[in-house]
């Protein structure tokens, strides 16, 4: 049986198990079921890729990644050995750097990194990518060295088609646009940074802030949407 076939099939075993009110008694064996069919993923690299209703290249981008590599990092951050740093962490940088298009070394990325293909991610020396953050690589994301990305931050490449009234929001497409961070940065905890913009060097973006202006070098900004605060002058000596 191949695995789509097998999906359908545990598909509308669930479906008779909820609708008839007999999954209670049976969760254990379809647990088991969902499990062997993870391993027949992993064993073959075999994976069939839902169609894409909101135009925005999902299933292309998922087509030109290293997609086994990309399923094997997430679904190793689903288990009990994630949590353990040391290990999990040098096993992501393997990861990455055969998946992106350039990392680094010394990056550090912690549970829960999510991107869209790894395709068009650039990622300089000593990064930290923190848990929780979403690399939305649709266009292309670059990162310079030593910078930061708090838990929770987002990158975004892409915004939505929004005056094709034909369409409903979701299905109306998508516009591409890339992402530059400097070096030496801090994205802070929850922010976002919107398609096109470019962070200059050793700038800090304030904890849940959104950017969407292009920040000039050495600039603090913050707010929503994220503004100047000061200038970062060094210390004197």
């Amino acid at each position: 049986m191949t695995l789509p076939d097998r999906q359908g099939e545990l598909l509308e075993e669930i479906r008779d198990l909820v609708g008839t009110d007999r999954l209670p008694g049976r969760g254990r064996e379809m647990f088991e079921a969902f499990a062997e069919l993870a391993g027949a993923f992993l064993g073959s690299g075999a994976l069939p890729l839902p169609e894409d209703p909101f135009r925005g290249g999902d299933r292309v981008l998922a087509g030109e990644s290293d997609l086994y590599y990309v399923m094997f990092w997430r679904m190793f951050d689903r288990t009990p050995a994630a949590m353990m740093q040391d290990f999990a962490i040098q096993l992501r940088l393997v990861l990455a750097q055969r998946i992106f298009k350039r990392c680094g070394d010394g990056v550090v990325f912690h549970h829960n990194v999510l991107f869209s293909s790894g395709r068009n991610l650039e990622i300089g020396d000593g990064v930290l990518v923190n848990r929780d953050v979403m690399l939305d690589d649709r266009d292309r994301i670059t990162v310079g060295d030593y910078t930061g990305l708090a838990a929770g931050a987002v990158i975004e490449t892409h915004a939505h088609v929004y005056d094709d009234f034909t369409q409903p929001l979701f299905h109306a497409g998508r516009r591409m646009a890339p992402v530059t961070i400097g070096a030496d940065c801090l994205i802070g905890h929850k922010a976002a940074v919107m398609a096109g913009v470019t962070i200059g060097d050793r700038c800090i973006v304030a904890s849940n802030s959104v950017v969407t202006k292009d920040v000039p070098d050495r600039t603090i900004v913050g707010g929503v949407p994220a503004r100047p605060i000061k200038e970062i002058v060094p210390r004197e000596s």
